[in-house]
């Protein structure tokens, strides 16, 4: 069904666009058009679909294809977009939006931490 269209009854229809996004990952290792990659304690095995790709690359992987490497600045960027959207979640459960950055926070830094980052803190919230 064509984005917005009811065809059974040609009525417009409002629809909230389904996005996918590219998802950050740590390779682990390579064999051949497949690697074993990590989501933060989360390992999976994929297809490489971008040139290049060596264990302990950063990679953003998209419809379980690695995609394309990322510079560790843009890995943490991407986490902290995800840190944001999870606290977003958060206070749409109802959790005051404080307490919802804290443990988004919390959760970005575990998933960080898994990945071998001894890093203090990802980019505040602006």
């Amino acid at each position: 069904m064509p984005f917005g269209l009811d065809t059974a009854n040609r009525n417009p229809r409002r629809e909230v666009a389904k996005v996918c996004l590219g998802v950050p990952a740590k390779v682990i290792s390579v064999d051949g058009l497949t690697a074993l990659v990590d989501f933060g304690g989360i390992r999976k095995e994929v297809l490489v679909a971008a040139s290049g790709i060596s264990p302990g690359d950063l990679v953003v992987v998209h419809a379980g294809m690695v995609i394309g490497k990322l510079r560790e600045e843009d890995f943490l960027e991407n986490v902290a977009l995800y840190r944001d959207i999870r606290a977003q979640e958060l206070v749409e459960e109802g959790l005051d939006e404080e307490v919802a950055v804290e443990k988004a926070t919390d959760e970005m830094k575990e998933l960080l931490s898994s990945l071998g980052f001894s890093i203090a803190s990802i980019k505040s919230k602006a």
